[in-house]
């Protein structure tokens, strides 16, 4: 399943990235691919991401586990921010 996800971020994009590349092995174990993720072009605290999940059960497990919600939250994520929206399967070909 594919998830549009948006969170207001406080110390920046890079910080935010390396907490990302710090959690591969939680992200392995879930299921989870981060497919796209960037900032907004004139507000760098508004973060969207597209991400791919094995299962519904997996995504909401990211966002509840004690572990990885305190991993976010010392990268600067305010987490009560956090919206997502499940996606249908994409269209990838512009041919």
């Amino acid at each position: 399943m594919y998830v549009h996800g948006t969170v207001t971020i406080t110390r920046g994009f890079s910080v935010w990235k390396a907490m990302v590349d710090s959690s591969k092995a939680e992200m392995e174990e879930l299921g989870m691919q981060i497919l796209f993720a960037a900032t907004e072009a004139n507000d760098d605290t508004k973060l969207h991401v597209i991400m791919q999940f094995e299962s519904m059960e997996a995504a909401q497990e990211l966002s509840s586990r004690p572990d990885i919600v305190e991993r976010r939250k010392s990268a600067g994520v305010l987490v009560e921010t956090t919206v997502t929206t499940p996606l249908s399967e994409p269209w990838t070909s512009w041919s």
